[in-house]
């Protein structure tokens, strides 16, 4: 139904070339000395672009290294982006990072994070989620198995999304992990785990939409 009108659309289209063309740019610095460590965010604009036009202000986003283009769209001034990777630690305590959580560059421990969020949410009552990302090879950390089953077993108001780009850093899918597919993580703990093509706007949004 959504999909009736253009706007929707074309605002992802424009979220998602922003996105590659910042992408593009700081990967050029990066190459030629300009820029710190970077962490390429290609192939996973889709996934940005949606969730950060569905979330709430109010719902707190717990990031990892490669949400350039959702901490942008959630306010993040894109000077304050290119300081922090640039190797300056305040642009990732901007003012206008809201409740937002800065970048966490430890594989999986955001999910925690997550869950601590989401406890705090809950306990008081309010109507608002935590979303935190990560990559497959998070998956497979202690981490964030442990953030599922106490999102399961407290029932809290967190959402997980899984950015599966088949290579944790250099271990393939077929190698870190047995499962047939990662959503069947979520069931063990008792949530609801789908598996979306991240580069489909349109799926992506109504999935995303439903969990939050």
């Amino acid at each position: 139904e959504w999909t009736r009108t253009p706007e929707p659309l074309v605002g992802y289209y424009r979220n998602m070339v922003l996105a590659r063309q910042l992408d593009t740019k700081i990967i050029a610095l990066q190459r030629t000395g300009q820029m710190g460590t970077y962490a390429s965010l290609l192939g996973s604009e889709a996934i940005d672009a949606v969730i950060g036009t569905l979330m709430a202000p109010d719902d707190v986003l717990i990031p990892y290294y490669r949400n350039h283009a959702l901490q942008m769209m959630r306010g993040l001034a894109i000077a304050d982006m290119l300081s922090y990777w640039g190797g300056d630690e305040r642009g990732n305590a901007s003012p206008k990072m809201g409740q937002d959580f800065p970048n966490c560059v430890p594989i999986a421990t955001q999910a925690l994070h997550a869950t601590g969020v989401a406890t705090a949410i809950k306990i008081r009552g309010e109507k608002r989620v935590a979303v935190t990302v990560c990559g497959d090879g998070g998956t497979s950390k202690g981490d964030f198995l442990e953030a599922l089953n106490v999102a399961g077993a407290w029932q809290l108001p967190v959402v997980f999304i899984v950015n599966n780009n088949q290579w944790a850093i250099s271990v393939p899918r077929s190698i870190q992990c047995g499962a047939k597919t990662l959503a069947q993580k979520a069931f063990g703990a008792g949530i609801r785990g789908e598996q979306v093509d991240g580069n489909d706007v349109i799926a992506l949004h109504e999935s995303i939409t439903a969990a939050l």
